[in-house]
C-alpha cells in the first residue's frame, strides 16, 4: 500500500509530506487513548534524533482540533506535527484494526478490551507496568516532582526503593499511566468530542526518501503500540544507524 498517497488523497493538503525526506507517520486512535499518550510522550523524547536524522515526524489521530491542541501540550509534542481527523475513516482506508465493535457503547467495547478480550498481549502490557521491564529505560529522575493532576506530592526518587538501576521499576510505568489517565478523565470532553472511536487502534509507518518502506507496524491490541514494548522506537535505530 502507498501509504502517502492514501494519506494526501485522504486529507486533500498540501505540502504535508516534503519531497526527498524520510517520514515517520504514526496513526494514532483517539487522542484519548492510553496509547497515544504514552506512544507521543516517547516519540516527543526522541524529536532531537528524529530531526538529526532528517525524520519528518507525523501523527495523525482522531479528535477535534481542541483536542489536538490539548494533547500537544499535555504530551510536548510540537502540534505543527499533528494533524487531526474527525473520525476513523482514514483508518479504514489503510486497513487498520477497529479494536473490539459491538452493538454496545464504544467505552463498554474498550473496558472489555482492557482485560485483554480481542486485545491480545494487553494484560501482560498493564502487568509490565506494576512489576517493571529490566529491558526498558526508566522513567523518572530522581528528583523529578510527579504531578497527579494539580497535585505534586511524590518525587522520582520513591523508585528507589525498588532499585538504583536505570531500567523500568515496579510501579514506575504504571504511575506514569495513571498521569495519563488523570489528565484524560479531567478533560474527557475535550479529548473525546466523539466516543464512537475509542478501540480504534493505530498504525506506524517509516518511509526513506524514495517512499519505501523501513518499517511497518499494525497495533492489534490495547498497550501494543510497538512490536517491542520494551523499546518501542528501537527500530529507529535499527534501521536508520
Amino acid at each position: 500500500m502507498n501509504y502517502k498517497n492514501v494519506i494526501k488523497e485522504f486529507l486533500g493538503k498540501e505540502r504535508i509530506f516534503l519531497d526527498q525526506r524520510k517520514n515517520l507517520i504514526v496513526l494514532l486512535g483517539s487522542f484519548a487513548d492510553f496509547d497515544s499518550f504514552e506512544y507521543s510522550q516517547q516519540l516527543s523524547a526522541k524529536s532531537n534524533w528524529l530531526a538529526k536524522h532528517s525524520v519528518d515526524l507525523i501523527l495523525i489521530g482522531i479528535g477535534s482540533e481542541k483536542s489536538k491542541e490539548s494533547f500537544c501540550k499535555f504530551n510536548k509534542i510540537d502540534i505543527n506535527n499533528v494533524i487531526a481527523v474527525k473520525n476513523a475513516d482514514l483508518h479504514e482506508k489503510l486497513n487498520l484494526n477497529a479494536g473490539l465493535v459491538t452493538q454496545m457503547p464504544a467505552i463498554i467495547n474498550l473496558l472489555i478490551m482492557c482485560t485483554g478480550i480481542n486485545s491480545k498481549g494487553t494484560i501482560k502490557e498493564v502487568l509490565r507496568g506494576y512489576f517493571g521491564d529490566k529491558n526498558a529505560s526508566s522513567l523518572f529522575t530522581f528528583d523529578e516532582d510527579i504531578n497527579l493532576g494539580p497535585f505534586s506530592l511524590l518525587k522520582g526518587s520513591m523508585f528507589d526503593i525498588f532499585s538504583k538501576k536505570q531500567n523500568l521499576r515496579p510501579f514506575e510505568l504504571a504511575t506514569r499511566r495513571l498521569i495519563n489517565m488523570i489528565e484524560i478523565l479531567s478533560n474527557w470532553n475535550t479529548y473525546v468530542p466523539d466516543s464512537s472511536f475509542l478501540t480504534q487502534r493505530g498504525a506506524t509507518i517509516l518511509l526513506n526518501e524514495k517512499d519505501e518502506v523501513l518499517y511497518e507496524f499494525i497495533s492489534e491490541s490495547l498497550l501494543g503500540y510497538a512490536s517491542k514494548m520494551s523499546a518501542p522506537l528501537s527500530f529507529l535505530d535499527d534501521t536508520l544507524n
